[in-house]
């Protein structure tokens, strides 16, 4: 079974089980409304409900963006953990925030599996220094 996993936003997660003709869905995505540090409870709950043992899924399908910075990270470092462990294969699917899971199937249907999936970053990251790093660089050694 095919694995599909959308967390590309900061407040939600879609998990759904792609058909082996990559045509369709076999179990509709499901979204709920999580944020990023959930995404991991979530999916091992989804497959609890759903009665999916881990060894049954043969590859994973993973929405590498555009989307949250911090969202992609989390889903993207647990995708290529399993699909590491589990020796199985990824496919990297693009699809736009707001557009339906579904379109997904039609970007999947030309995509060639990946060793690693890389995050597609909606905007670029805005990291800023903290109070404690700016006061840091403030002081200099001959100040002592």
């Amino acid at each position: 079974m095919m694995l599909y996993v959308n967390g590309s936003d900061i407040a939600k997660l879609t998990i759904g089980a792609i058909a082996e003709n990559r045509a369709s869905f076999a179990i509709p995505p499901k979204t709920f409304s999580v944020r990023p540090e959930e995404f991991l409870f979530t999916i091992d709950s989804w497959l609890r409900e759903q009665r999916i043992d881990l060894k049954s899924i043969s590859d994973l399908a993973v929405v590498v963006g555009p989307g949250s910075a911090t969202a992609l990270r989390t889903i993207l470092a647990w995708a290529n953990t399993f699909a590491f462990t589990q020796s199985i294969p990824m496919y990297s699917i693009e699809l736009a925030p707001g557009v339906d899971d579904r379109a997904a199937l039609i970007d999947l249907a030309g995509t060639h599996s990946v060793p690693m999936l890389r995050p597609l970053y909606a905007n670029a990251p805005t990291i800023t220094a903290t109070k404690k790093d700016a006061l840091r660089r403030n002081i200099s050694p001959q100040s002592f």
